[in-house]
């Protein structure tokens, strides 16, 4: 008879210890799991140097600098030659990058800021001038196209041109030639207006179809600069 009641109190003490280690486990593992943090999207980063609209005697190399932006694991720098076109880029996760240019030539940059997520953030575009020495006077910033917006399409009728330009001689005096026309072979050769001395100017445009044009800045020191070709449709 003791025999038998040992071997019961054993086997419940067996069994208690086994619900015991489990209902434990089930208790630790309870309650709800907090969601991961969603992503953020990155800010915008802040120009710092070269100053926009500045002329830069850098010797080797252009050093860009540019605040920190929130949300932001990495920075892509984008230069562009604005008379070639040409187009440089470096990513990178600082806030500062060195970059060789060819002088003697105006440039633009932007920071764009990125992350994990599908979502970037672009900067402020700013423009200077990389001249390797001091110069007298500078030729203008190409004019930047504003409307019509590059590719867009407008209605027959009425249609306004208008650009942006600016310079690093704040004293100068500028004009505008205008060129326009529907010629896909030799595109914005055919001027429209010359010396013209504001920046919007309105045209009658009632034939359907893709227009091309173009600003060319100048200023009173006899230097121009080209915006480059910018098109249009015009609806029936």
């Amino acid at each position: 008879m003791r025999k038998i009641l040992l071997s019961t109190v054993y086997f419940i003490s067996i069994l208690l210890i086994s619900c015991g280690g489990s209902a434990e486990g089930e208790g630790g593992g309870g309650g709800p799991v907090d969601p991961p943090p969603t992503p953020q999207k990155p800010s915008r980063a802040v120009l710092s140097k070269p100053a926009n609209n500045t002329e830069c005697l850098e010797v080797d190399a252009v050093k860009f600098e540019w605040n920190a932006s929130d949300n932001t694991t990495s920075y892509t720098l984008n230069i562009k030659n604005l008379l070639t076109n040409e187009i440089i880029t470096n990513t990178t996760t600082s806030t500062s990058a060195e970059i060789t240019l060819t002088k003697g030539f105006p440039y633009s940059w932007q920071i764009i800021s990125t992350n994990s997520t599908t979502f970037v953030a672009e900067s402020d575009k700013w423009k200077f001038y990389l001249s390797g020495e001091a110069l007298k006077n500078h030729a203008p910033f190409p004019a930047e196209i504003q409307t019509p917006k590059p590719g867009s399409s407008v209605s027959s009728g009425s249609v306004s041109l208008s650009w942006t330009f600016s310079d690093i001689d704040a004293n100068d005096t500028h004009s505008f030639d205008l060129y326009l026309d529907q010629d896909a072979d030799n595109p914005a050769t055919k001027k429209i207006i010359s010396n013209y001395g504001a920046r919007k100017r309105t045209v009658s445009l009632n034939t359907p179809g893709v227009y091309y044009w173009r600003v060319i800045t100048k200023d009173n020191h006899g230097t121009s600069s080209d915006s480059g070709i910018s098109t249009f449709t015009v609806l029936e």
